[in-house]
């Protein structure tokens, strides 16, 4: 993929553009695509999203971390797991840690910290979204579930805080099955599990 073969017209029609840092991370051409499209839809007023999806087999540490550091810098909603920005930054703490995403230039940092949760909010106002108790089998394509559900309700309306709270629920609910695309639950499932949850 190549910067000529982003469908521009399609971004600039969008409310969100979400990328991913595999699609960065799997040639030159495809990381220059991927700022392509960042730099149109901000050119065009949407909001960008973007999950650093951290994976060391494709890319060193050194590459890895100035190209999602750039690209956490340009985006609207940052959306990293707990795991990949220790690796990225050295710290622990989650706290610190969406501090130094903040710092990077994040407009505003969704932490995802598996089975405890979520943390998410801008330099305002944070907010620590608990976890769900569920029969963990499968946690295949959890985040890729979070990522979607949250911009899917970002896009429908909600807020940051609504829209972590119940992309968090959905992804819950994905680890109760097998693979990743089987188990995504419908809305009645994630709005039941948050209501038992309240």
């Amino acid at each position: 993929m190549r910067p000529v073969d982003v469908p521009v017209e399609l971004i600039e029609q969008s409310k969100y553009l979400h990328v991913s840092g595999i699609s960065q991370a799997i040639s030159a051409s495809a990381c220059d695509a991927v700022f392509h499209a960042i730099e149109r839809a901000r050119a065009a007023g949407v909001k960008v999203t973007y999950d650093p999806n951290l994976r060391l087999k494709l890319w060193d540490l050194q590459r890895a971390k100035a190209v999602i550091c750039a690209s956490a810098s340009l985006s609207d909603h940052f959306l990293p797991s707990l795991d990949d920005v220790r690796i990225l930054s050295g710290l622990d703490d989650s706290e610190a840690i969406h501090d130094w995403c903040l710092a990077l230039g994040a407009k505003a940092v969704t932490l995802k910290i598996g089975p405890d949760g979520a943390l998410t909010g801008d330099a305002a106002r944070r907010q620590r979204i608990p976890g769900h108790k569920v029969k963990c089998v499968d946690a295949t394509g959890a985040g890729d579930c979070f990522d979607g559900a949250f911009v899917a309700r970002l896009a429908a309306g909600d807020s940051i805080f609504d829209a972590a709270r119940y992309a968090n629920a959905a992804a819950a609910l994905t680890t109760t099955g097998y693979t990743a695309i089987e188990p995504i639950p419908r809305p009645d499932a994630v709005r039941a599990l948050l209501d038992r949850s309240r």
